[in-house]
């Protein structure tokens, strides 16, 4: 069961010599990976497919570096599985190029066709692209300090998550939320019995006079996603959703609680 974080949608690799770092240096390290990460660019960075037309999208990648930069991607289902996002490999989609150098201040063309035959409900994946080294380039490099005065340089391989949606014309979500105390945390379930997703940006929960945040929650077609709210069992009154809709509206749940 995930508890609600600001979750990083450019995961970050870090160089194995990272492994023997301290967690908070790991935790910094990624978020200025992160930030490393918008020296290449996507577009579009979301692929939508009509379930009733031609199965294929493309995007193309930016590579605005200085150097040249290899990439892998692999396809993965993208769905839920007892509350918790999980990804797996699929053959539902095909992919090319499966592996592409990107020289600096060039782009490259990444198509994806789906094999599977859509169905009512919104097929859900994501493409992963990862960066692969190249003999004599080396990777991006980050600075952090350890917080005694001390700095180390790292050495990153940035990889980007982008989703694929098929969906048939007129498919809707149906979402509820569910709230309810266990010991001093509150646990939320968020289910959508429709056929489409339905995607929450810039997550604001409060509870009293607590609140917390995450940068988004997808609830897929289908799906019922449970997250932990750490501490507010021990506030009072009902939970409030704050967020911000996929036709840029800002909105507001009220979810009682039990």
């Amino acid at each position: 069961m995930p508890t609600l974080r600001l979750p990083v949608t450019f995961l970050t690799h870090l160089a194995r010599r990272c492994a023997a770092l301290p967690r908070p240096l790991l935790l910094a390290a990624a978020l200025l990976g992160a930030a490393s990460a918008q020296t290449f660019g996507f577009t579009p960075t979301t692929l939508d497919i009509d379930a009733t037309k031609n199965l294929v999208a493309e995007t193309t990648m930016v590579n605005s570096t200085n150097a040249a930069a290899r990439f892998t991607v692999t396809a993965k289902v993208w769905k839920v599985v007892g509350g918790n996002v999980v990804l797996e490999d699929t053959r539902d989609l095909i992919v090319n190029p499966a592996t592409f150098t990107v020289k600096p201040g060039e782009s490259q063309l990444i198509r994806v066709g789906v094999r599977k035959k859509p169905s009512g409900t919104e097929l859900s994946y994501r493409i992963l692209v990862q960066q692969e080294a190249i003999e004599g380039v080396a990777l991006p490099k980050v600075n952090t300090g350890f917080g005694d005065g001390r700095t180390a340089g790292l050495n990153v391989n940035v990889s980007f998550s982008l989703p694929i949606y098929v969906t048939a014309p007129g498919a809707k979500p149906q979402v509820t939320f569910q709230a309810t105390e266990r010991g001093k945390d509150l646990i939320l379930n968020v289910q959508n019995a429709g056929n489409r997703r339905q995607i929450y940006r810039n997550v604001v929960v409060t509870r009293g006079s607590v609140s917390q945040s995450t940068q988004m929650i997808a609830a897929l077609a289908g799906s019922t996603l449970t997250f932990t709210l750490p501490g507010l069992a021990e506030q009072r009154g009902p939970l409030t959703l704050k967020y911000l809709s996929e036709d840029g509206r800002t909105l507001v749940e009220t979810i009682a609680v039990p």
